[in-house]
Parts: C-alpha cells; structure tokens; sequence
C-alpha cells in the first residue's frame, strides 16, 4: 500500500487557516444585533400591502408594495415585434412593439419566443425584465432591446407573500395566508433551512412601515439568540435575507479547501 506523508501543502493551508482565525475574531464575526428599541420600532412597522383591485375577471388593474412573481400569475410583455414570431400578421404593417402573454406555471417557468423557458417565480418584475433582456442580448440580437413586465392577472389574489434569500437552501417567494401567523424559524424553515456550511450566524428581516419607507431589524441565530429570535414574527410582505459575513465567506472557503484537499488524498491513495 503507498504510504502517503503530510505535504508542505497541507502546512501552508493550515497556516493560512489560523490567519483567516485571527482575521475573523479580529474583524468580529458579523453585523451588531438590533437594541430593544429598535426591534420595538420595527415590530410597529409593517405589513407591505398590495393594494390591488381587480375586474369580474381578475384582471390586475393596479399595484403597489413589493410584489415576487408567483406560479399562477399571468405576465405581460411589451417587446420589440422583431423577437416575436407571428406567422399569421405577416400581410400587416409591423408594429415596433408586440404585446405577448405567459402563465407561470406551476414549476415557476414562463415561456417566451425564441429563447423558451425562463424562471421566473420569487422573482420581481424589473428582475426577470432584466433576466429576458440578457438571454435575448447579444446571443439573438446585436442592441439590447426594451421589454417591460406587468402582472395581468394574479394567480393567487387572496394570497400575501413572504420571501427568504440569502444563505438558505431554498431561496424564494412563500404564500402568506389569511388568518396565519409565521416566526421566523419557521420562515427559515419554508426556505429548508441555513446553510450548514457557511454556517450564518445573524439575518436581518426588511419590512415597509405605514410612510413607505423601509424599516430592518438583525436578529442573531446562534445558540446564544435562537430562543429571542424564535419568537419574532414575520408579516406578510417582509423579506428575510441571510446575509454573508466574513465569517460565512471564511467558513466555505475552509470547507472549499478541504474539500480538494480530500480528493487529492484519496487520488493518492488510488
């Protein structure tokens, strides 16, 4: 059996190891927990409303607040006539721009010409603008064209969203019911929880007060604040975004290190 000796590899890794240490307790390990008055101020605060109304048909006639696409909704492009295909006005004078419709369905994809499948679910509207603008340009066309998104109708009018974003396994947009009430460990829980790698130790949580303006709160989620931070509760509308730290960033790059270092000994040993 080849013998396999500890190179100066894995030395130089661990001494950076102990620097990336010393860095993260030097530096501190992540943002300052919000005060008693602050938590107070930002419990006052809130929900984002969407204000919306709509016709017999369900057709969305205005809104406001923040709004994730969800599976269900109807979506309305204005796009330039020339990415859409339409084999039967061929006769007809061409119009610089076309209107085109998609469903989300219930995977969170829309479909649109020439370039298909897209995913669009706890997404915003200037977000999958953005996201269709890149897949036509430059591969279909040689200008950046300009496509606007609207909500035509919405899949699910009675329902109110929550959303989870950063470091969790299952970023997205989540129904917030009528009559229900959610913590935020249970929030975390909708997203399939933190990511045990990086390992976060504080979120912040983003909600609208009455003027319009955005209020946050941080709220720690190590072994020390989990009981206080269990019982926060998250109103429909808010955002929950675990953030990276310096401590996160160093956590996965150890856990990227050694990782390769693993594969390099079990080649070895081959």
């Amino acid at each position: 059996m080849k013998r396999i000796s500890i190179s100066s590899r894995f030395w130089r890794g661990f001494g950076i190891f102990n620097i990336l240490l010393s860095l993260l307790y030097v530096s501190g390990c992540g943002p300052s927990l919000s005060t008693p008055t602050q938590v107070e101020a930002f419990n006052r605060a809130g929900p984002i409303v969407l204000q919306t109304s709509a016709d017999d048909s369900g057709t969305a006639q205005n809104q406001t607040g923040h709004y994730r696409v969800m599976p269900g909704d109807i979506l309305e492009f204005q796009m330039p006539s020339r990415l859409i295909v339409i084999s039967s006005e061929l006769s007809k004078p061409p119009k610089e721009f076309e209107t085109y419709l998609s469903r989300v369905d219930d995977e969170g994809m829309i479909k649109l010409p020439i370039i298909g499948e897209l995913n669009a679910s706890g997404k915003t509207l200037s977000e999958i603008e953005s996201m269709a603008i890149k897949a036509y340009y430059p591969k279909y066309v040689v200008t950046s064209p300009m496509i606007v998104c609207k909500v035509l109708e919405y899949g699910r009018q009675s329902e109110s969203v929550f959303t989870v974003m950063g470091l969790v396994r299952q970023p997205n947009a989540f129904p917030y019911p009528p009559n229900v009430q959610y913590s935020l460990m249970e929030a975390l829980a909708f997203a399939g929880g933190l990511d045990m790698v990086a390992d976060p130790r504080y979120l912040k949580v983003y909600r609208q007060d009455v003027s319009g303006k955005i209020v946050s709160a941080t709220f720690g989620i190590d072994s020390k604040s989990f009981a206080d931070t269990a019982r926060v509760l998250i109103k429909p509308g808010d955002i929950v975004y675990v953030d990276h730290t310096l401590r996160t960033r160093t956590n996965a790059f150890l856990a990227n290190i050694f990782y390769i270092r693993a594969g390099v000994d079990i080649d070895a040993n081959r």
